[in-house]
């Protein structure tokens, strides 16, 4: 998925969370024209871990944004209308007047230097700033790989797509998952409170959003570990429960979604094959 999701656009009212409005109704020739917009805009999708982060990382910190969600499951994200505001055709996307950014931890550091957040967050200090960039470069290729695997294998490949998942991969899938875990604990947890110290910082949530995937799925990610599990609540209790639970209510549903119809399974086609190798 890199740093953001390969999935899908609707103009939402000031930090509204997201419904289904359709996206030429919304967008329109607003995003085509490129027509400068008053204030930030953020496109999203809450099933996607990174779009899960910046919407947290922005409503803690009283961030003032408009949310365009893109409904990955539905291929907006392909549209030449997206194109126009993220040529990745990935999400997250940030578009702050004239201004356009893609990538998710680009667009984190970017709202923590534009809005100069809570040091926490980002700290100044040379040393702690770098364990927040150490996690960042880490999670590319381990932790986002192998959380979302997981939640495409136990739970969207047979209940979304109709198609089951040979055992022996879902095996392999969640063993890698399990050694992800166990680096998270101990490079990066340790026995500290926050991953990169005593406070919560963007690498934080991204971490924990990433958990989510898989626990969405029903894989029991904290059950037998309690130093991750203690790091959650104390995740949860630093974001605000509510919030937390606002942010994750999509994906924590995805379970029940109603099984794709034909068009949309060829639109995912590509997906399809990626998450299975």
């Amino acid at each position: 998925m890199g740093s953001g999701g390969r999935w899908g656009v609707a103009a939402r009212t000031v930090c509204e969370f997201p419904g289904s409005l359709g996206f030429a109704e919304s967008l329109g020739s607003r995003v085509g024209s490129f027509r400068p917009a008053m204030g930030l805009e953020l496109y999203l999708d809450l099933l996607s871990q990174p779009c899960r982060a910046i919407y947290i990382f922005a409503k803690k910190n009283r961030i003032p944004f408009e949310m365009r969600t893109v409904e990955l499951l539905k291929g907006q994200h392909h549209s030449d209308a997206f194109a126009q505001v993220n040529p990745l055709k990935k999400v997250p996307a940030l578009k702050d007047g004239d201004f356009t950014l893609a990538e998710s931890v680009a667009i984190l550091l970017y709202l923590c230097r534009k809005y100069e957040v809570p040091d926490h967050w980002y700290p100044q200090d040379l040393q702690a700033r770098a364990r927040v960039d150490e996690y960042l470069a880490w999670q590319h290729t381990a932790l986002r790989n192998s959380c979302t695997r997981a939640m495409w294998q136990k739970m969207m490949f047979p209940v979304f797509l109709g198609e089951q998942v040979p055992p022996e991969t879902l095996a392999s899938t969640l063993a890698e998952l399990e050694r992800c875990l166990q680096l998270l604990e101990d490079k990066f947890l340790k026995d500290q409170d926050f991953l990169a110290g005593p406070h919560i910082s963007v690498a934080d949530l991204v971490a924990i959003t990433e958990l989510m995937h898989p626990v969405s799925a029903g894989c029991q990610v904290f059950k037998s570990r309690p130093k991750l599990a203690a790091w959650r609540q104390r995740v949860e209790a630093a974001v605000g429960k509510d919030l937390f639970q606002e942010a994750h209510a999509v994906v924590m549903k995805a379970k029940d979604l109603p099984p794709a119809d034909s068009a949309i399974k060829e639109k995912l086609k590509p997906l399809v094959q990626v998450l299975l190798q």
